[in-house]
């Protein structure tokens, strides 16, 4: 079974174009389809049919580049590449994996890849009920002295990597 990997991107160009990539990504029909594809949503949309573009978040197998580049599922292809040159669409994703800790960025833009990002990340729950202190909580995962329960996030998570300027 595999880890999970969340992921969110952006894709930009004619809308009739970021409709055959959430094609590519939703159906194994597809010619250059994206593999192991678990969901794919647009939360959000906009601009005119020349200049669309469409955000889009959901989960994969392993990570982005199992799935969608060279080293994976697609015997060597890079179907970021492959499909943003076809479809002549600039496209950035971010993805994280809590399984294994990583976080992952990519920006391609007409099938040239710009930008090829992956960093160590680490994200810990802090579930009160199950540590008697945020002290134990710090301890057990020896977490800096300096750290407290105001630098958890939304989620109360401590998280350590990864991309800071990620979901700012």
């Amino acid at each position: 079974m595999a880890n999970d990997c969340y992921f969110e991107m952006m894709v930009q160009g004619k809308r009739s174009d970021c409709e055959k990539w959430m094609k590519k990504m939703e159906s194994y029909d597809e010619p250059n389809h994206f593999y192991r594809i678990f969901s794919s949503d647009v939360y959000e949309e906009g601009g005119d049919d020349d200049n669309y573009y469409i955000k889009v978040c959901g989960d994969c197998a392993w990570s982005l580049e199992t799935c969608c580049r060279t080293s994976g599922y697609s015997n060597g292809v890079d179907l970021f590449a492959v499909n943003t040159k076809e479809l002549n669409l600039r496209m950035e994703a971010y993805s994280q994996e809590e399984g294994i800790g990583f976080q992952e960025h990519y920006i391609y833009d007409n099938g040239k890849c710009i930008t090829d990002e992956c960093e160590d990340w680490t994200s810990l729950y802090y579930d009160n009920s199950e540590y008697s202190s945020f002290e134990e909580f710090k301890s057990e995962y020896d977490i800096p002295e300096y750290v407290t329960e105001a630098d958890l996030n939304e989620a109360g998570c401590y998280e350590t990597g990864g991309f800071s300027w990620w979901n700012e």
